[in-house]
C-alpha cells in the first residue's frame, strides 16, 4: 500500500467525520448509533492497513543488506543486494536480444555450413633434397646441372563423416571425398590442379558403438587405396620415410583404384587400460577396374584381390604384442602394348604379397616380400612372360612417449604433446625382370637396384613431424642413364 493511498483514506475520514458532526443535530439516536459503527469499522481497516504498510518498509530495509567479499589478495569488494525494477529487467532483455542477433549473424556469415556431419582433414609435405647426380622425375637421369631442388610432393585436403549414424546399433554409413595435386608416384606433378583422391560411401554391417571387443565388418564402394601389403594401404600422413618403398610403386599398388573392398577382422584381443585392440584375423576381398585412380575400365578383365593377416593373440604386457603376419594376393589383367598398338586386352597380371609387421614401442621391424608376373610384349609382338620381384626391410627405434597408447588417452592441454625422435633404416630391394630380356625392361636382372636409407624423424606436435633422411642407390649395371648416386632428403609433414 502507498502513501497516496494511506493520503486518501485519512482524508476521507476526516471528510466524513465532518459531515457526521453537522448532521448530528438532524438525526435521530439509532441512526447516529449506527453511524458511529461504521467510523470504527473505517478506523480498524485504517490501523491494519498501517501495520502492513510499515512491515513492507521494514522487509525493504533488511534486503538491502551490504555483503563484503574478499578476493584472492584479501582486498574486499562489497556487493549491495537491492529490488529489481522494470528498467533492470528491460535492460537484461535487452542484452538478450542482442547477443542473439550477434551470434545469429556470426554463424550465418562466418561458419562453414554442412547438412550432415562433417570433419576436414589433409596432408602437406614441404620438402628440400640434393643428390649428387642430376635427376628428371625423381629417377636417375643426366638433367644439365640440376641436383637440388625445393617442392611440395603432396598437398591433399579432403573431407569425411557421416550420411547416416545409427544411433541404437552403430550400422552407420560414412563417406570420404579428398583431392590432390600429387601424382600416384608420390613425386610433384607439373601443374597446381587437384585431381581426385578419395571418392567412397562405406557401410557397417556390425555395430560401431558397441564397444572394443566387438568384430569390425564394412563394404567401401568407390575410389580407395587397396588393402595389399603394408605400404600400398598406407595414407599418406601415417608412411614411415619421406620416399615409399620401391616395388609397390613400380607395380602400381598404391595407386588409388575404384571398386568394391570388403573388410572386416574377428576376435580382437582388447586392453582398455592401454587402449589397445588387436584383432585375432583381419580380412579383406574387393574386386577393382585395376587400370588405376579417376579412369573407367580400359578393358573386360578385373583385378580380383584378397589379404589375409593374423596377430599373435596375446596380452598387451607381451614380448610378441602387434606381431602380425600378412599375406595379400592381386590377381588381374592389363592391355599390353607394342609403340601404342594394342596385342591383348587380357595380359597376365598375379601379384603375390607376404609380410611382417612387429611394432612394440619403443623400437619395431617390418619386412614386405612381392612378386609380380606379367605379360610384355616382343619386338615381334610376341607375348612373354615377365617376373619382378621386390624386398623392403625397415628397422625402427623411438625414444620419446607420443606412440604410447596409455600417454594419447591421458588428458592434455590441445596443445600440448609429448615429442619423439625415431631414426630408422630402410633396405629396399627391387629386380623389374629376372626373366628374359623384353622392351623396355632389361631381363636377367639387369635393371636391378638397391636403395640404402638412413633416416630421423622428429615428432614435435601431434600432426607435424620433421623428418631427415641419407639415401644410396646402387644399381647392378650402371648405365649413362642410371648411375649409383646419393642423397639428402629433409622434409616438413604437416597434417590437420
Amino acid at each position: 500500500m502507498g502513501k497516496q493511498h494511506l493520503l486518501a483514506v485519512s482524508v476521507a475520514l476526516i471528510i466524513q467525520g465532518i459531515s457526521l458532526s453537522a448532521y448530528a443535530d438532524d438525526t435521530t439516536p439509532a441512526e447516529l448509533k449506527q453511524l458511529k459503527a461504521q467510523i470504527d469499522v473505517l478506523q480498524k481497516r485504517f490501523v491494519q492497513l498501517e501495520q502492513k504498510h510499515n512491515t513492507t518498509l521494514s522487509t525493504s530495509d533488511q534486503s538491502e543488506v551490504t555483503h563484503t567479499e574478499f578476493t584472492e589478495d584479501g582486498e574486499g569488494t562489497e556487493l549491495v543486494a537491492r529490488e529489481v525494477t522494470t528498467d533492470d529487467i528491460d535492460g537484461l532483455k535487452g542484452d538478450i536480444e542482442n547477443f542473439k542477433y550477434d551470434h545469429s549473424r556470426q554463424y550465418e556469415r562466418q561458419t562453414v555450413k554442412s547438412a550432415r556431419d562433417t570433419t576436414l582433414y589433409g596432408t602437406v609435405q614441404v620438402r628440400a633434397s640434393y643428390q649428387d647426380e642430376g635427376t628428371t622425375a625423381g629417377n636417375p637421369a643426366p638433367v644439365g646441372e640440376r641436383k637440388s631442388t625445393f617442392d611440395i610432393p603432396t598437398a591433399l585436403i579432403g573431407l569425411r563423416g557421416n550420411l547416416f549414424r545409427d544411433y541404437n546399433e552403430g550400422k552407420n554409413l560414412d563417406y570420404q571425398l579428398s583431392f590432390s595435386y600429387a601424382k600416384q608416384t608420390g613425386t610433384a606433378g607439373n601443374n597446381s590442379n587437384f585431381n581426385l583422391q578419395d571418392a567412397f560411401l562405406r557401410y557397417n554391417f556390425f555395430s560401431t558403438n558397441s564397444g572394443l571387443e566387438q568384430p569390425r565388418l564394412n563394404a567401401t564402394l568407390g575410389q580407395q587405396l587397396i588393402p595389399f601389403g603394408l605400404e600400398a594401404q598406407s595414407p599418406e600422413d601415417l608412411r614411415p620415410t619421406i620416399t615409399q618403398a620401391i616395388a609397390p610403386v613400380q607395380l602400381g599398388l598404391t595407386a588409388r583404384q575404384n571398386g568394391l573392398i570388403v573388410r572386416g577382422d574377428v576376435k580382437p584381443y582388447v586392453d582398455y587400460g592401454a587402449n589397445y585392440r588387436a584383432p585375432l584375423l583381419e580380412y579383406a576381398f574387393g574386386v577393382t577396374n585395376g587400370n588405376g585412380i579417376n579412369k573407367t575400365d580400359d578393358n573386360e578383365g578385373k583385378d580380383y584381390l584378397a589379404r589375409l593377416a593374423y596377430t599373435l593373440p596375446v596380452d598387451y604386457a607381451s614380448i610378441f604384442r602387434e606381431l602380425k603376419f600378412g599375406v595379400s594376393y592381386l590377381k588381374g589383367k592389363n592391355n599390353v602394348k607394342n609403340d601404342g598398338v594394342l596385342l591383348s586386352d587380357h595380359g597376365k597380371r598375379d601379384i603375390l604379397g607376404f609380410d611382417i609387421y612387429y611394432n612394440h614401442a619403443p623400437f619395431g621391424v617390418t619386412y614386405e616380400y612381392i612378386q609380380a608376373k606379367t605379360e610384355k610384349a616382343t619386338p615381334v609382338n610376341e607375348l612373354v612372360d615377365t617376373t619382378a620381384e621386390g624386398h623392403t626391410f625397415t628397422l625402427f627405434y623411438t625414444l620419446g612417449d607420443q606412440f604410447y597408447n596409455s600417454i594419447k588417452s591421458n588428458a592434455k592441454f590441445d596443445d600440448f604433446w609429448p615429442k619423439s625422435i625415431q631414426g630408422y633404416y630402410r633396405y629396399d630391394n627391387y629386380n623389374p625382370n629376372k626373366d628374359q630380356d623384353v622392351v623396355g625392361v632389361p631381363g636377367n636382372g639387369w635393371g636391378e637396384y638397391d636403395k640404402h636409407s638412413l633416416g630421423l624423424n622428429f615428432f614435435f606436435a601431434q600432426t607435424t613431424k620433421f623428418q631427415l633422411a641419407l639415401n644410396h642407390t646402387k644399381y647392378q649395371n650402371e648405365t649413362s642413364s642410371q648411375k649409383d648416386f646419393n642423397e639428402v632428403v629433409g622434409q616438413f609433414q604437416y597434417t590437420f
